[in-house]
């Protein structure tokens, strides 16, 4: 092997022969081994740890959280051990311990994941990994390829140069029925892998389906329309050898066997690929009914127009042909088939063929149009603050003219020149192949160079190393990546990322790496449920400040109970209820709630990236809490005046208010209470503080659909939770008619009047709607103002 590059993978010669031995021993070279092989480093990169997800950091918060909690109540419980009357004190740290611990926490993260699995599905985007649904909305930057993703993956044929003539499909006219213009069509027939799918009989020619590659397509296509009978002419032509187009070589090569005007047999050769490869080979041209030399200064006005139509962003394929009248090849392909159907043997010596002294028949180019739907992709992309990296294997001038067709960049400027203050959001085509001479350190450290000196990126002739390293640079940098792929060589930058997302009929590799699945392997899918992710993560906080308010109540009711001594404290299964049917289901409700405002027009939350977070905490347990902790203790202490106690005779009371020996308890008007009678009334006083609590929460759930924007311009869509706020309602009537759940033993025990209740709790309703309008008022009036920092959460 000879190179002049330090890689052995982009080195143009090399001799590589049978690469194992049938028997007995051999001889061979060794160019590399395990890591050192593409294989090998491919493989070691796409089995390293992913990077932590969000998902995994929320987790260590509520962890944190939960920690929290334990040990507040286990010291409590230390604290207050060896007290009088220890079975009581445990129920009571025992009830503080079920009111802190958020229950209700893993089936909301888990219902709010589902539910935008099954949105991201309705948009065409199939989730393989619920934690990527979280981590995609946190995205600050999006490495995408360029064909495929952008494009629509369905060419059609645009140009023709025939007969020293360059025809647009458009304008044909009578250039069509030339004889050098049907011969190039067969040619691209003939030497073509596409077929057409059996079962398409009485279907419409530009509606059949095919298979093969999209270029094989789109030329089998044209050749449709043009042509009366393919089958009939591949037929005619049977083709006893080909060899596939690869990469490497950038041909194709077929010989066919058909009969000429006098019948007799004969074989051709025909190639197809790269203009520069195949016009090498070519000795003559065929312009019109004569033939002519292909001189150096033909080859040149072909080559240069040729990249004219690179520069426009097509894919031009030349095709060139020849007659094999050597008797030892015509007799070799003569047999070729002979007992031999299928199989490996069947274009067994296509290497044998002499492929050069072709005649140039002419160029094919297409098109590969660009979905309608990117371009606003782009804008609602870089509104949203997120960086933008095109990644191509593709030269610097098509990657250019794609670029421009997509609208990656604008169609009035350079992209070649940095941008301005007129032209913010201006990309830059860069090209990774002169940087892949250079060690591996000295590369990665101009693509961190190049990733914070441009705000987009459109990188040209990009290796599979430079794809991770770009990646991993950016993951270096703080950055949220996500980078789509589709192909094995795709698979260890997806690995490096934060999300990996495939595209539709990946490479197995590819989608067994992946996180999210494009099933219209389309960009602006992906941009599109970014919105969707980000909406996920505020409903969620949305939820748990509904579901945290309750806390303040718990702290101050266990409070009152030890330094004040009240005989007041919420059971078990009024815990149980509060914490499963007062939080968690009318919590799940605020996960269908639409977004407020536009969250696509907003940075990503990079450094604010809590669930729980000190203003969340504010709102939810100082401004809400102390409300509903305030018209909880109002009620209470209402409803025990109206039976007797007055809050100067509660105090201090606890330790004998649960002394079943003691059955003279006066209460402020002497009169006395037995240890059934208290229980009675223990009972009513558990009903209605969880009345009260519910009443104030399902106030609370209605103001909590909004953070900033107002309740009657926000509208009321979401009609779950219009059903969440009535089943609140009916939760209070069914309390005021059934006993609480702590005394079904008991008999007579529930004496409570909705309207007594309801007259005790409308202040504090009103006092929270109004606080909270208020709240909201001054945070539209005052954007970014010290009150949204202290609240926004």
């Amino acid at each position: 092997m000879t190179s002049k590059t330090l890689s052995k993978w982009s080195s143009s010669n090399m001799g590589m022969a049978c690469t194992h031995a049938i028997s007995g021993f051999g001889y061979g070279v060794a160019l590399a081994c395990g890591r050192n092989t593409e294989a090998g480093s491919m493989t070691a990169l796409s089995f390293k740890e992913r990077s932590p997800s969000r998902w995994e950091k929320h987790q260590k918060q509520i962890s944190y959280y939960l920690l929290l909690v334990a040990a507040v109540c286990f010291l409590l419980l230390c604290c207050t051990t060896g007290f009088e009357h220890g079975q009581t004190l445990y129920e009571v740290n025992l009830s503080l311990l079920l009111g802190l611990t958020p229950l209700y926490l893993p089936f909301i993260l888990y219902w709010g994941l589902r539910r935008t699995k099954v949105d991201m599905r309705r948009k065409q985007c199939h989730v393989r990994n619920l934690r990527g649904t979280s981590t995609l909305g946190l995205s600050t930057v999006i490495v995408s390829d360029l064909v495929g993703t952008m494009t629509k993956r369905r060419m059609r044929v645009s140009e023709i140069f025939v007969d020293m003539a360059l025809l647009s499909v458009d304008n044909l006219g009578v250039s069509a029925q030339s004889p050098r213009f049907i011969e190039l069509i067969q040619a691209s027939v003939l030497c073509n892998d596409a077929v057409i799918c059996p079962g398409n009989i009485g279907v419409p020619k530009m509606q059949k389906d095919m298979y093969g590659n999209i270029l094989d397509i789109a030329l089998l296509k044209f050749g449709l329309i043009i042509l009366p009978n393919i089958d009939l002419l591949r037929q005619d032509h049977e083709k006893v050898a080909n060899k596939h187009y690869t990469s490497e070589d950038k041909v194709q090569v077929t010989v066919h066997r058909t009969r000429d005007a006098d019948g007799q047999l004969k074989l051709i050769l025909l190639m197809k690929g790269h203009c520069d490869v195949v016009i090498r080979r070519c000795s003559t041209f065929a312009i019109r009914d004569e033939e002519l030399p292909l001189d150096e200064q033909l080859q040149e006005i072909i080559l240069s127009l040729a990249d004219g139509l690179l520069e426009a962003g097509r894919h031009v394929r030349a095709f060139a042909y020849k007659e094999l009248s050597d008797e030892l090849e015509f007799r070799r392909f003569s047999q070729v088939n002979t007992g031999l159907e299928g199989g490996e043997y069947k274009y067994r010596d296509y290497l044998a063929v002499d492929t050069y002294s072709l005649r140039f028949l002419g160029m094919i180019a297409t098109y590969n149009p660009p979905r309608s739907t990117i371009p606003k992709a782009m804008d609602r992309c870089r509104a949203a603050g997120i960086k933008l990296i095109v990644v191509t294997q593709r030269k610097p001038k098509m990657a250019k003219a794609l670029a421009l067709d997509v609208g990656i960049l604008p169609a009035a400027s350079d992209p070649f020149q940095a941008p301005t203050k007129r032209m913010p959001y201006v990309a830059d085509v860069v090209d990774m192949s002169v940087y892949a001479d250079e060690k591996p350190q000295h590369q990665r450290r101009h693509i961190e160079h190049l990733l914070l000196n441009h705000r987009d990126l459109v990188c040209a002739g990009t290796s599979t190393d430079q794809l991770h390293w770009i990646a991993d640079a950016c993951r270096r940098l703080g950055a949220v990546v996500s980078v789509i792929g589709g192909t094995l060589h795709d698979t260890p930058a997806m690995r490096s990322s934060h999300v990996g997302v495939a595209r539709y009929g990946c490479a197995v590799m590819c989608e067994a790496s992946a996180d999210l699945i494009l099933l219209d392997s389309s960009f602006a899918t992906l941009v599109s449920v970014v919105g969707d992710s980000r909406l996920l993560f505020e409903n969620l906080k949305k939820a748990l400040a509904y579901c945290l308010a309750t806390n303040t109540c718990n702290l101050l009711v266990y409070c009152s109970f030890f330094l004040l001594g009240i005989p007041l404290h919420i059971h078990i299964m009024d815990e149980l209820i509060l914490a499963i049917l007062v939080n968690l289901v009318p919590a799940l409700t605020l996960i269908y709630e639409p977004p407020e405002e536009n969250l696509m027009q907003q940075m990503p939350k990079v450094y604010d990236d809590f669930l729980l977070n000190s203003r969340l905490f504010f709102v939810s347990h100082i401004l809400v809490g102390t409300i509903e902790a305030a018209a909880v203790f109002m009620t209470y202490f209402v409803f025990m005046a109206d039976k007797g106690f007055l809050p100067r005779t509660l105090l201090d009371l606890h330790i004998a208010w649960n002394d079943d020996m003691l059955d003279d308890i006066t209460d402020s008007f002497g009169q006395e209470w037995s240890s059934e009678a208290r229980q009675q009334l223990e009972c009513q006083v558990s009903s209605i503080c969880l009345m009260a609590i519910t009443a104030m929460q399902c106030t609370n759930l209605v103001l909590t659909k909004t953070g900033r924007a107002n309740l009657l311009a926000h509208g009321f869509r979401n009609w779950r939770l219009l059903l969440a706020v009535l089943y609140l309602i009916l939760i209070c009537v069914l309390l005021c008619i059934m006993d609480s759940t702590v005394c079904l033993r008991l008999e007579g025990t529930n004496e409570l009047h909705f309207g007594h209740f309801l007259w005790t709790n409308w202040p504090f309703m009103v006092l929270l709607v109004l606080l909270e309008s208020t709240r909201r008022y001054f945070l539209r009036l005052f954007p970014d103002s010290w009150l949204e920092l202290v609240t926004m959460y």
